[in-house]
C-alpha cells in the first residue's frame, strides 16, 4: 500500500502537480485507513464505515468487487440512453440525408440478427462517470478489465482522493485511458471541459452514459446535475446539410446590396439593455419603458411584439432564423418598427424589403461564416445568445430581461402579447439553479443557451452584467430586481450613431466550394471504410471521423458547416443500427453511405 502511494505521489509531482500539491497541502484528518480484519474507511467525525462490517470483518475488497461487476447488467449502476430506439427521418425536408440514414437503418433491420435490445461487448464500456471515490478500489478493478469510450471521476473531498492512492494506480490508470480519463477532484465539476469532451465525441457519446454513485453528499448531488445538463444538450444543435443550405442560399442572396454589415465592433461608453422573451419579461416592461431613454434597447425574437404592443421600440432588433416562415411572423411587428433591424445574412431577405432600417451582419456557426469579412462570435443557438453577444461587443454594461433560459413548473415559457400567446407555450424539463429562487426547470435548448450566455461573458468579459430575469441563473451575470436599479440620461443618439458606424457596405467575395466539399467527402470515406471487429474500434472510427469534422470545420468553415450535422446524424445511425444488429453489416452501411454522399452539392442561387 504505501509503495502504490508513494508511486502514485511521484507520478503527480512529475505530471500533475496540482495533485501532488493539493494531497501535501491536506490539513483535516477526517477519513482514516482501516487495516485490521480487511480494509475499510472510518469517517472520524461521524463515526461510521464507509463499508460494511460483518461478523467484525470490513468488506471494502468484496464490495468493490461487486460495484465493478459488469456495469452494464449491475443494478447498481445507471444507464441513461440519449438515443434508444432507431428512427426514420422525414425525407420532405431532409432528401438526402434522411435517404442515407433510412437506408442504413433498414439494413440493420432486414438483417437476421436485428434485435430489439442490444449487442454489447463484454470488456468495454462508454461513457463512464463516477461520483465520488471512496477507497477508490472499485475504479482500479474496472480499469484493469475494462476498455472505455471514456472515464470521468469526480471526487469532492481531496482526503479521499489521498486515500485513493494507497488502492488505485493512477499512472496505470492515465496510461491506458490517456485523454480519455478526467478526474475532478475539490470544487465543482468544470462546465467547459464537459462541454469540449461532448463537442469532441459527439455521436458516440450521444448513446449510452454509465453512471455509478459510490457515496451521496450535496456537492455529488450538484456534480451529477451538471453531467446530466450537459449531456442532454449534447444533441442540440447539429444542423442538416439540408437545414444550412437554406441559410447559405440567402446569404448569397443577401449579401453585396445596398445594406450595410457589421464589419467591426467598437465599445461605447453607454449601458445596454438587451431583452429577450422569457416570461419574466412582463414583470421589466415598465421598467424597461421608463428607462428606455437611458439606456441603448436591443429586442431579439419574439420580444419585438410585448414590447411594441406596450409602445417600446427598441433601437435594434435582432433576427437569425432562416426558415421563410419567420416572415409571416414578424410582417405585422417589422412594418410598425421604427428601430434599426439587424438581420443575419442567412434570413429570408424578405426582411430586409419589410424593414424600415435594414443592417446585416454575418453570424458565427453557420455555413456563411468563411464566405465573410467579419462575423459576429457566440451566436449560437438561439437568438438570445446572438443578441447578448452584439451588446458585449459594444459595452461593458449589460443589462438583461426577458432571458429566463429556464422556466416556472407549469407556467408559460414566454411572455404574453407575443407569438406563443395562441401555442401550448409549456414544457417538461429538469431543475437548475434559479437567478431569484432556488431552482426553475430547464430543458437541453435552454441549458445549451445558458452554458454558451456563460461562456460569452468568460470571453467577452464585459465589467459588468446585470441579470434581471426571474429564470436560471447565469454565471458571471448578477442578480438585480429592476426595481433596484437607478439610471442616468444619456445622449442615446450619439451612442446609436457610435453603433451604426460599424456597419458598412461591404464586397465579399465568394468561391465556389464544390472542390472542398469533394475533399471532405472523400476522406470521411477513406475513414470509415475499414473492417471493424469490435464495439471499441467501431468507437474508435465514429470519434476519428468526428475529429476530422471539427478539424475541417477549421480548416474551410462554409463546408465543415454545411456537412456538420448531417455526418453526425448519419455516424450516428450507423453506431445505433451496430449496437442492434451484427458488425457484419457494417460494410453494407459503409457501401450505402459511399454512393449515396455523392448526391451532396454546394448550393447555389436558383
Amino acid at each position: 500500500m504505501n509503495t502504490l502511494f508513494a508511486k502514485n505521489l511521484q507520478y503527480f509531482y512529475n505530471e500533475i502537480p496540482d495533485y501532488y500539491e493539493l494531497i501535501k497541502n491536506i490539513k483535516t484528518r477526517q477519513f482514516k485507513i482501516v487495516t485490521n480484519n480487511g480494509f475499510n474507511i472510518l469517517d472520524t467525525i461521524t463515526n461510521t464505515y464507509f463499508y460494511p462490517v460483518e461478523n467484525g470483518k470490513h468488506l471494502m475488497q468484496e464490495v468493490s468487487q461487486v460495484y465493478a461487476n459488469n456495469p452494464m447488467k449491475n443494478n447498481l449502476w445507471t444507464k441513461f440512453f440519449l438515443t434508444k430506439e432507431l428512427y426514420k427521418y422525414d425525407d420532405e425536408f431532409l432528401v438526402t440525408t434522411a435517404n442515407i440514414v433510412n437506408k442504413i437503418i433498414d439494413i440493420a433491420k432486414h438483417s437476421k440478427d436485428f434485435t430489439d435490445g442490444y449487442y454489447y461487448d463484454k470488456n468495454f464500456l462508454y461513457t463512464t462517470s463516477i461520483f465520488g471515490l471512496g477507497s477508490g478500489q472499485h475504479i482500479q478493478y474496472l480499469i484493469k478489465k475494462y476498455d472505455f469510450q471514456s472515464l470521468f471521476i469526480y471526487e469532492p473531498e481531496p482526503e479521499l482522493f489521498a486515500i485513493s492512492c494507497y488502492f488505485v494506480d493512477w499512472q496505470k490508470a492515465f496510461e491506458k485511458l490517456g485523454s480519455n480519463l478526467y478526474l475532478f477532484i475539490k470544487g465543482h465539476i468544470d462546465t467547459k471541459i464537459l462541454k469540449r469532451f461532448y463537442d469532441s465525441k459527439v455521436v458516440t457519446s450521444n448513446f449510452l452514459r454509465l453512471e455509478f454513485t459510490t457515496y451521496n453528499s450535496p456537492k455529488i448531488e450538484n456534480a451529477k446535475k451538471e453531467f446530466y445538463l450537459a449531456n442532454i444538450s449534447n444533441k442540440r444543435g447539429w444542423g442538416s446539410f439540408e437545414d444550412e443550405s437554406v441559410g447559405f442560399k440567402n446569404h448569397l442572396k443577401n449579401i453585396n446590396k445596398n445594406i450595410k454589415v457589421l464589419s467591426k465592433t467598437t465599445k461605447i461608453d453607454a449601458p445596454i439593455c438587451v431583452i429577450a422573451n422569457g416570461a419574466s419579461l412582463e414583470n421589466d416592461i415598465e421598467w424597461i419603458k421608463k428607462n428606455q431613454n437611458n439606456l441603448i434597447l436591443i429586442s431579439v425574437g419574439t420580444s419585438i411584439r410585448p414590447l411594441l404592443k406596450a409602445g417600446i421600440h427598441s433601437d435594434f432588433h435582432i433576427e437569425i432564423e432562416r426558415m421563410p416562415l419567420l416572415v409571416d411572423i414578424l410582417r405585422p411587428s417589422l412594418e410598425k418598427y421604427k428601430g434599426y433591424f439587424v438581420g443575419a445574412s442567412v434570413i429570408d431577405s424578405e426582411h430586409f424589403k419589410i424593414a424600415k432600417k435594414p443592417l446585416m451582419f454575418v453570424r458565427d456557426a453557420s455555413a456563411t461564416t468563411g464566405i465573410s469579412n467579419f462575423f459576429l462570435r457566440f451566436c449560437s443557438p438561439m437568438v438570445g445568445n446572438t443578441g447578448f453577444s452584439f451588446a458585449a461587443h459594444f459595452s461593458d454594461e449589460i443589462y438583461m430581461c426577458g432571458f429566463d433560459v429556464g422556466f416556472h413548473k407549469n407556467k408559460k415559457v414566454h411572455a404574453s402579447g407575443s407569438y406563443y400567446d395562441d401555442k401550448d407555450d409549456t414544457k417538461e424539463g429538469s431543475p437548475v439553479k434559479g437567478n431569484f429562487r432556488n431552482e426553475v426547470m430547464s430543458d437541453d435548448l435552454l441549458n445549451l443557451s445558458r452554458q454558451n450566455l456563460e461562456m460569452t461573458i468568460s470571453i467577452l468579459k464585459p465589467k459588468k452584467v446585470y441579470n434581471l430575469s426571474d429564470g436560471a441563473f447565469i454565471n458571471g451575470a448578477i442578480p438585480k430586481h429592476s426595481n433596484e436599479i437607478k439610471l442616468k440620461s444619456i445622449n442615446k443618439e450619439k451612442y446609436i450613431q457610435e453603433i451604426i458606424k460599424n456597419f458598412k457596405i461591404d464586397k465579399i467575395k465568394t468561391i465556389d466550394y464544390s472542390q472542398f466539399l469533394e475533399l471532405y467527402k472523400d476522406k470521411i470515406i477513406e475513414l470509415l471504410d475499414k473492417p471493424i471487429k469490435n464495439k471499441k474500434e467501431l468507437t474508435q472510427t465514429i470519434d476519428l471521423v468526428n475529429d476530422y469534422t471539427l478539424a475541417f470545420l477549421r480548416y474551410e468553415p462554409a463546408v465543415g458547416t454545411l456537412m456538420k450535422g448531417t455526418i453526425w446524424h448519419i455516424l450516428n445511425a450507423i453506431y445505433i443500427s451496430l449496437h442492434k444488429t451484427s458488425l457484419k453489416e457494417y460494410p453494407k452501411m459503409v457501401k450505402t453511405l459511399k454512393k449515396e454522399i455523392k448526391n451532396y452539392k454546394i448550393p447555389k442561387i436558383s
